[in-house]
């Protein structure tokens, strides 16, 4: 009779500790398959950037290519239309009276900015009567 305790409770062992078994892996298996799908989804959306991009960089290449070809026909132009040598030294005073110049032209302009400036806020901060308003 003892064997037979001994048979049945090693039989309940064995089945609990199969069915412990079943759940951890059956749990495991959920949530390796959950981050497959996740990783899945990812792999896609990372797939149509990748796609879009490599599409860019090709779009991207052609248009260099276009501009260096651009670049080099006005190159051509330039130097057939203009008699200038780069061999001959540039005249410094020529340059130095045309950034006189621009210095001057950005100092005037500067001070057209800041009196248009103060006029707008002359005429928006005065009183409007009878709806009259400006100069």
């Amino acid at each position: 009779m003892a064997r037979k305790n001994s048979k049945v409770s090693s039989e309940n062992s064995s089945t609990s500790f199969k069915s412990a078994n079943y759940i951890s892996l059956l749990h495991g298996f959920h949530e390796t398959h959950e981050e497959a799908n996740r990783l899945a989804l990812s792999n896609n959306r990372l797939k149509g950037l990748n796609n879009w991009l490599e599409g860019r960089v090709k779009e991207l290449k052609n248009e260099i290519l276009q501009l260096k070809a651009d670049f080099e026909h006005l190159e051509i132009i330039f130097k057939a239309s203009s008699n200038f040598d780069s061999t001959q030294p540039v005249n410094l005073e020529n340059c130095q009276a045309l950034q006189k110049k621009v210095n001057y032209l950005i100092t005037t302009a500067s001070k057209l900015l800041m009196g248009t400036a103060n006029l707008n806020a002359i005429l928006g901060s005065q009183n409007c009567v009878f709806e009259k308003t400006g100069i």
